[in-house]
Parts: C-alpha cells; structure tokens; sequence
C-alpha cells in the first residue's frame, strides 16, 4: 500500500511540473497580448484588451502625502530590523525515534 502512494506521488511532480509551466506559458502570451494595440489611441474599442485595463486604472485614489509615506516606511524599516526570538525546540523533536528493521 504504502509503495503506491510513493509511486503515485513520483508520477504526479512531472505533471505537475508540466502544468505550472503551461500556466505560465498562457499567463505570458496573456501579458504579450495585452501589451500590443493595433489601432489609434483616439478610438477606444471594447474589445481591445488594452484599452479594457486602461479604463479601469487607479486615477480614482487619493494621493497619498510623502510625509505619510516616509513615516510608514521608517516603521516598517524598523519592524524589519527588529531581533526575532529563534523558536524552542524540545530535543525529543529533533532526534527520530528508534527503529528496528522488521522481524522475519
């Protein structure tokens, strides 16, 4: 039993494999894609993909103030440079238990 689920998850990382790379491949002729306009900027056609996310761009948000910014970034700067704890570990979690080859 144990030697089909080895055997199965040896068979399924190939495909998996394959398929994070098929998804990238059509994530990227996506962005191609969106990137190439065939008509003038003036017209504004429904359905060129360009013209579709350049319509929904962030022109609606507020403008945030430098001094706002700055701020949050010296906090993050200091929460980043921060001493984080090492977590404790039990040595019984660090040493395997024993194990005895089979008896025949």
């Amino acid at each position: 039993m144990q030697f089909q689920s080895i055997r199965r998850q040896l068979a399924s990382a190939p495909l998996c494999r394959v398929l994070a790379c098929l998804c990238a491949l059509i994530l990227a002729l996506q962005l191609v894609g969106a990137s190439f306009h065939d008509h003038d900027l003036s017209e504004h056609l429904p359905d060129c993909v360009s013209c579709h996310v350049a319509s929904h761009s962030t022109a609606d948000l507020p403008a945030v103030s430098p001094e706002l910014l700055a701020v949050f970034l010296v906090i993050a700067y200091v929460l980043a440079r921060l001493p984080r704890p090492a977590p404790v570990v039990l040595r019984r979690y660090l040493i395997p238990s024993r194990q005895a080859p089979p008896r025949h």
